[in-house]
This record gives C-alpha cells, sequence and structure tokens, in this order.
C-alpha cells in the first residue's frame, strides 16, 4: 500500500495541479530510507535531433521532515545545427524562484505560472499516452 506523500512548493508558487502531483508521488521513492533528493528523468526514447519527438525532462525535488518539495524542472530541446545538442528549452526553479524559457529568457510569475499550466497539461497527456520511460536517482 502506498502511503500518502505530500510536495510543497517553496518560493515559487505555480499552479501546480493535483493530476501532476499525482504523477511524482507515483514515481517517487516511499520506501523507508528516503533519500535527501531525488532527480526524475522522463525521456522518450524515440526522441532524436532528426525526427522530433517529446521533449527529456529532469525534476528534481528534495525532501525534507515535512515531505517532499519541488527544486526545480528543466525542459531540454535539440537546438542549433549542423550539429544539434540538448539545450534547456524551459527552466523553472521553485528554490531559486525564476521561470525561464529560451526565447524569452527570465519571465515574470503571472506570465510563467500560464506557461507552466501549458507544460502541465501537455506533459500530464504525454504521460497518460505512455510516452516517457522514466528513470530516478536518488541522492544520498
Amino acid at each position: 500500500m502506498k502511503r500518502k506523500m505530500t510536495i510543497h512548493q517553496s518560493g515559487l508558487r505555480l499552479p501546480v495541479s493535483q493530476a501532476f502531483l499525482n504523477i511524482m508521488c507515483d514515481v517517487l521513492p516511499t520506501h523507508p530510507d528516503i533519500p535527501s533528493a531525488t532527480i526524475i528523468h522522463f525521456h522518450d526514447p524515440q526522441y532524436t535531433a532528426e525526427q522530433g519527438g517529446f521533449h527529456p525532462i529532469e525534476i528534481r525535488l528534495y525532501s525534507r521532515p515535512n515531505g517532499w518539495h519541488f527544486d526545480y524542472l528543466t525542459d531540454f530541446s535539440y537546438m542549433g545545427g549542423p550539429w544539434p545538442e540538448l539545450e534547456k528549452e524551459l527552466d523553472i526553479s521553485w528554490s531559486q524562484s525564476y521561470v525561464w524559457h529560451y526565447l524569452m529568457g527570465d519571465i515574470d510569475v503571472e506570465e510563467g505560472g500560464a506557461l507552466f499550466e501549458l507544460w502541465q497539461r501537455n506533459f500530464i497527456l504525454y504521460w497518460k499516452m505512455k510516452i516517457y520511460t522514466v528513470s530516478v536517482h536518488q541522492e544520498r
């Protein structure tokens, strides 16, 4: 039986949906020896610079006695040519209180919240489509 987890936002306040929180709770470690932090990678194995696909996502959460806290979320995409590389497209940091997009730079909280809501809806749909392979790295 899975225990109920709490995930908090520290610093930055964004409109995090219950569906998104449920996904995080599904992949976070629940055993008694909770790590100090966890990095979750969501990866579309078919995503390439040539063919496109669904962007890789990295989300870091850290653990405190009152539950998990969001640290950052980064959405990567292939950019540049003729030798494209994975680069940050969207970067959200709760601990450092910023939202950044590669085309707009730093975004104020209101616009950042709207962008996050759009991103979040898409992410949840991709999750439901079973697009992602998930890997979890625990920091001790």
